[in-house]
C-alpha cells in the first residue's frame, strides 16, 4: 500500500480539495481528481473536500462503522457541514480502488476511469443527490454521465488552450 497525499488551494485557503492515496490507481492523477470534483461542484462553492482512494479492508471498516454494513462498497460521501443546508461543501469522499479495479474490468474500463465516477457520485451526495430509489439510481447516473462529458470536453479544450493548460497546471 502507498501513500500519497496533495492539496489544492484558491486564494487564501479556500476552497481546499485535499487527496490522499492509500490504494494506488494506475493512470490516474491527483489534478484528474481534483478536476473531477471541481467539474461536479460546477459552480457550487468549497470549503474543504477531502478524498481518501483506499483498499477493501479500509472502505468496509468505514462502511460498518458509519453504516453498519460489513461489506466493501465503491463510495462513501460523508457531509461535515455544521448546517447541512449551508451553501459551502465541506465533506469527505472515500473510494475503494479494489471495487474499481473489480468493476472496471467488469465492465471493460480503466481502473482510472471507475475512480473518476465513484469520486463524481461522492460529489454529487454532497450536493444532495441522493439513490436510494431507481429513479434517484438514474438521475444520478445521468448526472455522473454529464460531469463525465464536461470533464472529456475540459481536457480535449486544455490540450488545445495554452491558457488552460497554465491555468491546470495551479491545481
Amino acid at each position: 500500500m502507498t501513500e500519497q497525499s496533495e492539496t489544492s488551494t484558491s486564494e487564501g485557503d479556500l476552497p481546499r480539495i485535499a487527496v490522499r492515496r492509500l490504494s494506488t490507481v494506475k493512470d490516474l492523477t491527483t489534478r484528474q481528481i481534483i478536476r473531477s470534483v471541481r467539474i461536479t461542484a460546477a459552480d457550487h462553492p468549497i470549503r474543504t473536500i477531502s478524498i481518501a482512494v483506499v483498499d477493501d479492508a479500509t472502505i468496509t471498516l468505514l462502511n460498518k462503522r458509519y453504516l453498519n454494513d460489513d461489506r466493501a462498497t465503491d463510495v462513501l460521501a460523508f457531509d461535515l457541514r455544521d448546517d447541512p443546508e449551508g451553501a459551502s461543501l465541506d465533506g469527505e469522499i472515500v473510494v475503494s480502488a479494489e471495487t474499481a479495479r473489480r468493476e472496471a474490468k467488469r465492465l471493460g474500463l480503466t481502473e482510472a476511469e471507475e475512480v473518476i465516477r465513484y469520486i463524481i457520485h461522492g460529489t454529487l451526495h454532497l450536493l444532495g443527490h441522493r439513490d436510494k430509489t431507481a429513479a434517484q439510481r438514474r438521475q444520478m447516473r445521468l448526472e455522473e454521465d454529464r460531469t463525465l462529458a464536461a470533464l472529456d470536453r475540459s481536457a480535449r479544450a486544455a490540450h488545445h488552450n495554452p491558457r488552460k493548460q497554465a491555468e491546470d497546471a495551479r491545481l
